[in-house]
Protein backbone atom coordinates (compact mmCIF):
# COMPACT_ATOMS: atom_id res chain seq x y z
CA UNK A 1 0.00 0.00 0.00
CA UNK A 2 1.37 3.33 -1.19
CA UNK A 3 -1.44 5.91 -1.21
CA UNK A 4 0.89 8.66 -0.91
CA UNK A 5 4.06 9.18 -3.15
CA UNK A 6 5.51 12.24 -3.26
CA UNK A 7 4.92 15.08 -0.45
CA UNK A 8 6.62 18.74 -1.73
CA UNK A 9 5.23 21.34 0.84
CA UNK A 10 1.84 21.41 -0.25
CA UNK A 11 2.07 19.51 -3.11
CA UNK A 12 0.86 15.86 -2.71
CA UNK A 13 1.86 13.11 -5.54
CA UNK A 14 -1.51 10.30 -4.65
CA UNK A 15 -1.08 7.12 -6.67
CA UNK A 16 -4.70 6.67 -6.80
CA UNK A 17 -4.88 9.88 -8.82
CA UNK A 18 -1.63 8.86 -10.83
CA UNK A 19 -3.29 5.81 -11.81
CA UNK A 20 -6.35 7.02 -13.37
CA UNK A 21 -4.06 9.68 -14.75
CA UNK A 22 -1.38 7.40 -16.69
CA UNK A 23 -4.73 4.98 -18.20
CA UNK A 24 -6.14 8.08 -19.56
CA UNK A 25 -3.57 8.95 -21.22
CA UNK A 26 -2.66 5.78 -22.35
CA UNK A 27 -6.15 5.82 -23.30
CA UNK A 28 -6.34 8.54 -25.42
CA UNK A 29 -3.25 7.64 -27.39
CA UNK A 30 -3.94 4.39 -28.14
CA UNK A 31 -7.63 5.73 -29.17
CA UNK A 32 -5.88 8.69 -31.25
CA UNK A 33 -4.14 6.05 -33.45
CA UNK A 34 -6.97 4.09 -33.90
CA UNK A 35 -9.19 6.50 -35.07
CA UNK A 36 -6.93 8.09 -37.69
CA UNK A 37 -7.22 3.85 -39.22
CA UNK A 38 -11.14 4.42 -39.37
CA UNK A 39 -10.79 7.63 -40.81
CA UNK A 40 -11.86 10.26 -37.42
CA UNK A 41 -10.05 13.13 -37.15
CA UNK A 42 -8.15 12.15 -33.70
CA UNK A 43 -8.31 15.69 -32.27
CA UNK A 44 -12.18 14.56 -31.69
CA UNK A 45 -11.02 11.44 -29.79
CA UNK A 46 -8.85 13.89 -27.39
CA UNK A 47 -11.19 16.41 -26.90
CA UNK A 48 -13.48 13.58 -26.21
CA UNK A 49 -11.11 12.36 -23.94
CA UNK A 50 -11.03 15.27 -21.53
CA UNK A 51 -14.51 15.70 -21.66
CA UNK A 52 -15.12 12.15 -20.90
CA UNK A 53 -12.68 12.14 -17.78
CA UNK A 54 -14.28 14.79 -15.99
CA UNK A 55 -17.76 13.62 -16.72
CA UNK A 56 -16.66 9.92 -15.63
CA UNK A 57 -15.07 11.33 -12.68
CA UNK A 58 -18.17 13.54 -11.26
CA UNK A 59 -20.41 10.50 -12.55
CA UNK A 60 -18.41 8.28 -9.97
CA UNK A 61 -18.57 10.20 -7.42
CA UNK A 62 -22.33 11.07 -7.16
CA UNK A 63 -22.70 7.43 -7.05
CA UNK A 64 -19.95 7.14 -4.56
CA UNK A 65 -21.73 9.71 -2.45
CA UNK A 66 -25.05 7.86 -2.91
CA UNK A 67 -24.13 4.61 -1.88
CA UNK A 68 -21.78 5.67 0.99
CA UNK A 69 -23.16 8.62 2.45
CA UNK A 70 -21.68 8.34 6.05
CA UNK A 71 -18.22 8.78 4.78
CA UNK A 72 -19.27 12.81 3.97
CA UNK A 73 -19.88 15.34 6.12
CA UNK A 74 -20.26 19.23 5.63
CA UNK A 75 -17.93 19.99 8.48
CA UNK A 76 -15.46 18.54 6.07
CA UNK A 77 -16.29 20.34 2.18
CA UNK A 78 -13.22 18.99 0.84
CA UNK A 79 -13.72 15.81 1.55
CA UNK A 80 -16.55 16.20 -1.32
CA UNK A 81 -14.43 16.56 -3.96
CA UNK A 82 -11.31 14.99 -2.87
CA UNK A 83 -11.52 12.30 -5.64
CA UNK A 84 -7.51 11.98 -5.36
CA UNK A 85 -7.80 9.99 -1.69
CA UNK A 86 -9.91 7.26 -3.77
CA UNK A 87 -13.98 7.00 -3.39
CA UNK A 88 -15.42 6.47 -6.91
CA UNK A 89 -17.96 4.32 -8.04
CA UNK A 90 -16.64 3.30 -11.98
CA UNK A 91 -20.15 2.21 -13.17
CA UNK A 92 -21.26 5.44 -12.05
CA UNK A 93 -19.33 7.27 -14.83
CA UNK A 94 -20.58 5.12 -17.84
CA UNK A 95 -23.87 6.63 -18.05
CA UNK A 96 -22.89 10.39 -18.82
CA UNK A 97 -20.19 9.15 -20.64
CA UNK A 98 -22.58 7.30 -22.99
CA UNK A 99 -24.87 10.03 -23.27
CA UNK A 100 -21.64 12.77 -24.20
CA UNK A 101 -20.20 9.80 -26.95
CA UNK A 102 -23.87 9.99 -28.61
CA UNK A 103 -23.93 13.36 -28.73
CA UNK A 104 -20.07 13.59 -29.82
CA UNK A 105 -21.07 11.25 -33.42
CA UNK A 106 -24.08 12.94 -33.97
CA UNK A 107 -22.29 16.17 -34.13
CA UNK A 108 -19.65 15.06 -35.81
CA UNK A 109 -21.28 13.04 -37.85
CA UNK A 110 -19.67 10.18 -37.35
CA UNK A 111 -20.85 6.18 -37.70
CA UNK A 112 -21.88 5.27 -34.08
CA UNK A 113 -20.99 1.79 -33.76
CA UNK A 114 -17.42 2.56 -35.92
CA UNK A 115 -16.80 5.18 -32.77
CA UNK A 116 -17.15 2.37 -30.70
CA UNK A 117 -14.98 -0.44 -31.85
CA UNK A 118 -12.55 2.31 -31.84
CA UNK A 119 -13.19 3.70 -27.99
CA UNK A 120 -14.37 0.15 -26.06
CA UNK A 121 -11.38 -1.53 -26.12
CA UNK A 122 -9.32 1.05 -23.87
CA UNK A 123 -12.23 1.44 -21.42
CA UNK A 124 -11.02 -1.99 -19.57
CA UNK A 125 -7.56 -1.16 -20.37
CA UNK A 126 -8.03 2.22 -18.65
CA UNK A 127 -10.00 0.61 -15.64
CA UNK A 128 -7.05 -1.45 -15.24
CA UNK A 129 -4.71 1.19 -14.22
CA UNK A 130 -7.64 2.95 -11.74
CA UNK A 131 -7.67 -0.86 -9.83
CA UNK A 132 -3.89 -0.32 -10.07
CA UNK A 133 -4.15 2.72 -7.91
CA UNK A 134 -7.36 1.46 -5.71
CA UNK A 135 -4.76 -1.47 -4.71
CA UNK A 136 -2.01 1.29 -3.89
CA UNK A 137 -4.83 3.26 -2.02
CA UNK A 138 -6.21 0.12 0.12
CA UNK A 139 -9.55 0.95 -0.95
CA UNK A 140 -12.26 -1.81 -2.93
CA UNK A 141 -10.58 -4.57 -0.69
CA UNK A 142 -11.81 -7.88 -0.13
CA UNK A 143 -12.73 -10.24 2.66
CA UNK A 144 -10.89 -12.13 4.94
CA UNK A 145 -9.06 -15.72 3.31
CA UNK A 146 -6.31 -17.91 4.13
CA UNK A 147 -4.97 -18.16 0.88
CA UNK A 148 -1.35 -18.48 -0.29
CA UNK A 149 -1.95 -15.35 -1.94
CA UNK A 150 -4.00 -12.99 0.46
CA UNK A 151 -2.54 -9.60 1.51
CA UNK A 152 -2.92 -7.74 4.50
CA UNK A 153 -2.36 -4.00 4.66
CA UNK A 154 -0.30 -2.04 7.27
CA UNK A 155 -1.42 0.59 10.16
CA UNK A 156 -0.15 2.96 8.12
CA UNK A 157 -0.88 7.00 7.54
CA UNK A 158 -2.41 8.16 4.48
CA UNK A 159 -0.94 11.72 4.83
CA UNK A 160 2.36 10.63 6.31
CA UNK A 161 1.72 12.16 9.72
CA UNK A 162 1.12 10.04 12.95
CA UNK A 163 -2.17 11.51 13.65
CA UNK A 164 -3.53 10.09 10.27
CA UNK A 165 -5.99 7.52 10.15
CA UNK A 166 -4.73 4.11 8.92
CA UNK A 167 -5.72 1.93 5.78
CA UNK A 168 -8.87 1.14 5.41
CA UNK A 169 -8.70 -2.89 5.48
CA UNK A 170 -7.03 -2.17 8.83
CA UNK A 171 -9.61 0.38 9.87
CA UNK A 172 -12.42 -1.93 9.06
CA UNK A 173 -11.01 -5.23 11.23
CA UNK A 174 -10.43 -2.80 13.85
CA UNK A 175 -13.85 -1.10 14.23
CA UNK A 176 -15.41 -4.97 13.81
CA UNK A 177 -12.91 -6.46 16.62
CA UNK A 178 -11.41 -8.54 14.65
CA UNK A 179 -8.19 -7.12 15.49
CA UNK A 180 -6.65 -5.11 18.56
CA UNK A 181 -6.08 -1.79 18.08
CA UNK A 182 -2.83 -1.67 18.19
CA UNK A 183 -2.22 -4.76 15.89
CA UNK A 184 0.33 -3.29 12.61
CA UNK A 185 -1.37 -5.44 10.24
CA UNK A 186 -4.81 -6.06 8.98
CA UNK A 187 -6.06 -9.66 8.72
CA UNK A 188 -4.96 -11.35 5.25
CA UNK A 189 -7.72 -10.54 2.51
CA UNK A 190 -8.34 -11.24 -1.05
CA UNK A 191 -6.53 -8.79 -3.54
CA UNK A 192 -9.89 -8.28 -4.95
CA UNK A 193 -8.17 -5.27 -6.35
CA UNK A 194 -5.90 -6.85 -8.32
CA UNK A 195 -8.24 -9.75 -9.19
CA UNK A 196 -10.31 -7.10 -11.27
CA UNK A 197 -7.12 -5.83 -12.94
CA UNK A 198 -6.20 -9.48 -14.38
CA UNK A 199 -9.80 -9.43 -15.19
CA UNK A 200 -9.64 -6.30 -16.60
CA UNK A 201 -6.50 -7.07 -18.89
CA UNK A 202 -8.16 -10.35 -19.74
CA UNK A 203 -11.18 -7.96 -21.41
CA UNK A 204 -9.26 -6.14 -23.09
CA UNK A 205 -6.91 -8.29 -24.79
CA UNK A 206 -9.91 -10.57 -26.05
CA UNK A 207 -11.63 -7.43 -27.54
CA UNK A 208 -8.76 -6.47 -28.95
CA UNK A 209 -8.16 -10.06 -30.57
CA UNK A 210 -11.42 -10.44 -31.75
CA UNK A 211 -11.58 -6.95 -33.13
CA UNK A 212 -8.51 -7.54 -35.36
CA UNK A 213 -9.09 -10.88 -36.39
CA UNK A 214 -13.19 -11.83 -36.06
CA UNK A 215 -15.28 -8.19 -36.09
CA UNK A 216 -18.55 -10.07 -36.19
CA UNK A 217 -20.75 -6.85 -36.71
CA UNK A 218 -19.86 -3.35 -36.47
CA UNK A 219 -20.51 -2.12 -32.40
CA UNK A 220 -19.52 -5.88 -31.43
CA UNK A 221 -16.84 -4.76 -29.08
CA UNK A 222 -19.69 -2.77 -26.85
CA UNK A 223 -21.79 -5.57 -26.15
CA UNK A 224 -19.12 -7.97 -25.45
CA UNK A 225 -17.74 -5.60 -22.93
CA UNK A 226 -20.90 -5.25 -21.35
CA UNK A 227 -21.11 -9.15 -21.25
CA UNK A 228 -17.75 -9.59 -20.28
CA UNK A 229 -16.91 -7.18 -17.59
CA UNK A 230 -20.99 -7.80 -16.23
CA UNK A 231 -19.59 -11.00 -15.67
CA UNK A 232 -16.56 -10.50 -13.75
CA UNK A 233 -17.64 -7.47 -11.88
CA UNK A 234 -19.97 -9.73 -10.68
CA UNK A 235 -17.67 -12.25 -9.40
CA UNK A 236 -15.35 -10.56 -7.65
CA UNK A 237 -18.56 -8.55 -6.03
CA UNK A 238 -18.54 -12.11 -4.25
CA UNK A 239 -15.16 -11.74 -2.51
CA UNK A 240 -15.60 -7.76 -1.42
CA UNK A 241 -14.82 -6.94 2.32
CA UNK A 242 -15.54 -3.36 2.35
CA UNK A 243 -19.55 -3.79 2.50
CA UNK A 244 -20.85 -2.57 -0.45
CA UNK A 245 -24.40 -2.30 -0.36
CA UNK A 246 -27.39 -4.51 -0.89
CA UNK A 247 -31.02 -4.92 -1.29
CA UNK A 248 -31.42 -8.05 -2.22
CA UNK A 249 -30.59 -11.41 -0.06
CA UNK A 250 -27.36 -12.85 -0.63
CA UNK A 251 -26.45 -9.60 -3.71
CA UNK A 252 -24.87 -6.67 -3.59
CA UNK A 253 -26.73 -3.69 -5.87
CA UNK A 254 -23.48 -3.41 -7.37
CA UNK A 255 -23.90 -7.43 -8.77
CA UNK A 256 -27.44 -6.54 -9.56
CA UNK A 257 -26.41 -3.83 -11.95
CA UNK A 258 -23.48 -6.16 -12.97
CA UNK A 259 -26.19 -8.69 -14.20
CA UNK A 260 -27.82 -6.13 -15.80
CA UNK A 261 -24.70 -5.01 -17.95
CA UNK A 262 -24.69 -8.44 -19.28
CA UNK A 263 -28.44 -8.64 -20.56
CA UNK A 264 -28.25 -5.67 -21.50
CA UNK A 265 -25.08 -6.73 -23.59
CA UNK A 266 -27.07 -9.96 -25.04
CA UNK A 267 -29.86 -7.97 -25.96
CA UNK A 268 -27.87 -5.57 -28.21
CA UNK A 269 -25.72 -8.41 -29.23
CA UNK A 270 -28.78 -10.29 -30.97
CA UNK A 271 -30.52 -6.76 -32.43
CA UNK A 272 -26.52 -5.65 -33.72
CA UNK A 273 -26.22 -9.11 -35.02
CA UNK A 274 -29.74 -9.37 -36.66
CA UNK A 275 -29.49 -5.62 -38.28
CA UNK A 276 -26.21 -6.46 -39.49
CA UNK A 277 -24.96 -3.42 -40.02
CA UNK A 278 -22.81 -2.99 -42.91
CA UNK A 279 -19.22 -2.85 -42.66
CA UNK A 280 -18.52 -0.15 -45.55
CA UNK A 281 -14.86 -1.44 -46.06
CA UNK A 282 -12.92 -3.76 -43.52
CA UNK A 283 -11.55 -1.69 -41.02
CA UNK A 284 -8.01 -2.05 -40.42
CA UNK A 285 -7.41 -2.31 -36.74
Amino acid sequence: MLPTLLKLGPITLHSYGLMIALGFLLAVYLTRRDAAKVGIDPDIMSDTGFWLLLLGIIGARIFHIIWYPAGYSWSNPLGWIAVWEGGLVFLGALPPCIVYCVYVVRRNKIRAWVFADVVTPYIPLGHAFGRVGCFLNGCCYGEQCDLPWAVSFPRVPHDLSEAAVGSPPYLHHVHEGLIPPDAQWSLPIHPTQLYSVIGLLAIFTIIIVLRKRWRPFTGFTFTFYLMLYGTMRFGVEFLRGDGNPGHVPGLSDMQLISLGMVLTGVVMTYILRRLDLPHGKPQPF
